[in-house]
């Protein structure tokens, strides 16, 4: 009897810490919500004020629809990585981990790309506020890729990974391509 007690406070335990784990998610998810809320706006306002029209140089349309096929690309591989560690599959988990680990990297260098596509063109960082925010807006964003490559990557090499885990830093993930997509189709669009 005792024991079967032993095992139900264990499980009320990992309940409670997963409830927190996912309020924490949750939170950080709308903060960073409003963050690039008030980035957009900020970006909206200043694009209302330009007399002209705002005109995008070169590639840059071409550029930033490749990085979003890319990262939505990352996240379908996420998916797939998923799936295989709930199938136990771990072969195939590794390397569709890696396959999303290396085209979030690919991702970033199409955000280099962007800016250098950019600068080439005359539209430096300091050239105006419109394009300080733009720089700034994508910039951000590049930064919360960088950290949800550190959760790929601590994902990727830890050891002792478990499903919820796993679902988790997904759940990041997935939630930074919908904000790439969004972000994308409001300001090159």
């Amino acid at each position: 009897m005792r024991r079967r007690m032993i095992l139900s406070m264990d499980k009320i335990t990992i309940d409670q810490n997963d409830q927190i784990v996912r309020t924490g998610i949750i939170l950080a998810m709308a903060s960073v919500i409003m963050l690039f809320g008030t980035l957009l706006s900020s970006f909206f306002v200043l694009k209302i004020r330009l007399v002209e029209k705002l005109v995008l140089p070169g590639n840059t349309f071409s550029i930033g629809l490749t990085n979003s096929v890319i990262l939505v690309c990352t996240s379908i591989s996420y998916m797939f990585a998923e799936k295989m560690y709930e199938k136990r599959k771990y072969s195939a988990y590794e390397i569709w981990l890696l396959i999303t680990i290396i085209s979030g990297y690919g991702f970033i260098l199409g955000q280099l790309l962007l800016w250098s596509e950019l600068t080439t063109a005359g539209i430096p960082l300091t050239r105006g506020q419109l394009s300080d925010m733009f720089y700034v807006i994508s910039g951000v964003h590049g930064l919360h890729i960088l950290c949800g490559q550190g959760l790929l990557l601590w994902v990727q090499l830890s050891k002792n990974n478990n499903g919820r885990r796993i679902h988790n830093v997904g759940l990041f993930w997935h939630f930074l391509t919908i904000l790439w997509i969004i972000m994308f189709t409001t300001v090159l669009v």
